[in-house]
């Protein structure tokens, strides 16, 4: 393959028992045939994007089959596989991976993921970062939000797993504006320290031109290849069934109104205190609406709810302790850095979360598992503090993943809270161990039985595992 004739891609998406789509970009306009094998009759459909992309839909394909692929553009050609999903409601054994957050050279988890013969990978967000490497305002250029989707499908050593593993993937802050970001702005936090222990905390909202988000919104639909999206008007959610699984993937950075300082109260003494609304949400109600008739009428054995950032009920406590000891500083890190940071999340939104619990109580909803991303670590928990099991998988590629420690310390030295046992109770980098090293998530579905959880680190070794038992096993 020359890569200028071929810019990024093959890659493989959409997957169902019975067609997927693939996206390429060419440097020219060219011709396009896809070989299959084992050969059978299919149907092969091409839409032509913008900046080079090619949408290819394959349909009438055979249910839980691997195909190998060939895809040639007049000149050159390009070698890969895929698996179709099985039939809706088949039970078996199926295993997918997930994380997010991969900023750094190092890349070893996609030699990695390939060994496990996952269905698909579930990418969580701040995939490449582009607004780092290609800059803050680069969601307001939309050749910028075409090149974003290049430099991801390029990624060295995930561009040769892209051939042989499909994904599925919703954008975070960084993917859609940048760091903290709405619908209509982006979050920061800074504080000025005066004399020892002694901080004046200040949060502010950098608003953006709407139009950077409805560019962000289009380059997704249009580069990506994706599974059918509900209400673009409102987000880029979107839900997709595997055999007996059924996932709701959450868009958390297009349905947030507000800055994220509303959740926040400031007195005259200009001190903060965590007071979150009843109208202020971070999913939004079309949202949420969507996720509750989804649940509610599924028929899988097991519902995954995917989000980019985690959902873990009890991360309030970390928020709450960060505005006690919010005139705290040394180092350069803040009390108050703490509580904003973790006023991203879903438990600085207990109305909206509460609303949803109260739900799942009501229509007796069980079988529920949360897979998330955005921390830079990767921890899990079996629900009791979580609320729901949750595997946070947000270590693919970045500097460090020691969070889990220091904030274990910081839980520790201010008496506030335990970080191991009241926020996540199953593991994970630093938990138990000193793993630091990057990783990601593996799942694995074992018929209506149970669902194992591992954290996976780059070079193969299991950090931690538990197993969720169906309903239907206790």
């Amino acid at each position: 393959m020359n890569a200028q004739d071929i810019l990024s891609g093959p890659v493989v998406g959409a997957v169902k028992p019975k067609s997927v789509t693939m996206m390429v970009q060419l440097k020219q306009p060219d011709s396009l045939t896809i070989q299959l094998s084992p050969h059978h009759d299919f149907q092969i459909q091409t839409e032509s994007r913008s900046h080079g992309f090619t949408a290819i839909f394959l349909s009438e394909l055979q249910p839980y089959t691997r195909y190998e692929y060939t895809l040639t553009t007049g000149t050159e050609s390009a070698k890969g596989n895929f698996r179709t999903f099985p039939t809706e409601g088949q039970r078996g054994t199926y295993t997918f991976v997930t994380g997010s957050c991969q900023e750094t050279e190092n890349m070893k988890v996609f030699d990695v993921m390939p060994k496990h013969d996952p269905m698909f990978m579930m990418h969580t967000g701040d995939y490449a970062y582009p607004d780092v490497r290609i800059g803050r305002d680069y969601a307001g250029d939309y050749d910028k939000v075409a090149l974003s989707y290049t430099q991801k499908y390029n990624e060295k050593q995930m561009d040769e797993m892209l051939r042989h593993v499909p994904i599925d993937y919703v954008f975070d802050d960084h993917d859609h504006i940048n760091n903290g970001s709405g619908r209509y702005c982006s979050n920061d936090y800074d504080f000025e320290r005066k004399g020892f222990a002694r901080t004046k905390n200040y949060m502010f909202a950098d608003t953006f031109p709407y139009e950077w988000h409805a560019n962000v919104v289009r380059g997704y639909a249009e580069f990506f290849p994706h599974y059918a999206l509900p209400d673009t008007s409102e987000a880029i959610h979107h839900s997709f069934k595997m055999g007996n699984a059924e996932f709701f993937v959450l868009d958390r950075s297009s349905a947030r109104r507000d800055p994220m300082e509303v959740v926040f109260e400031r007195n005259k003494r200009g001190k903060y205190r965590f007071r979150p609304k009843p109208e202020h949400h971070l999913f939004g109600k079309k949202q949420m609406d969507w996720l509750k008739e989804g649940l509610k009428n599924s028929t899988a054995d097991w519902k995954f709810i995917v989000s980019g950032v985690p959902l873990n009920r009890n991360i309030r406590k970390l928020i709450k302790a960060g505005v006690r000891m919010q005139n705290f500083s040394t180092k350069g890190f803040g009390g108050f850095h703490m509580a904003s940071g973790y006023a991203n999340y879903w438990a600085a939104y207990p109305h909206e979360m509460n609303d949803f619990y109260d739900f799942l109580e009501k229509e007796n909803i069980q079988n529920i598992i949360v897979i998330s991303g955005d921390t830079h670590h990767n921890v899990m928990d079996d629900g009791k503090n979580a609320g729901l099991p949750e595997l946070n998988a947000s270590g693919l590629s970045v500097e460090h993943t020691k969070l889990a420690r220091y904030m274990q310390l910081i839980g520790r030295a201010s008496f506030q809270f335990n970080y191991k046992k009241g926020i996540w109770n199953q593991g994970g980098n630093g938990l138990g161990n000193r793993n630091y090293k990057n990783g990601f998530g593996k799942i694995q579905i074992e018929s209506n039985d149970y669902v194992e959880l591992s954290i996976v680190d780059e070079d193969n070794e299991v950090v931690s595992s538990f197993r969720v038992i169906h309903s239907s096993k206790r």
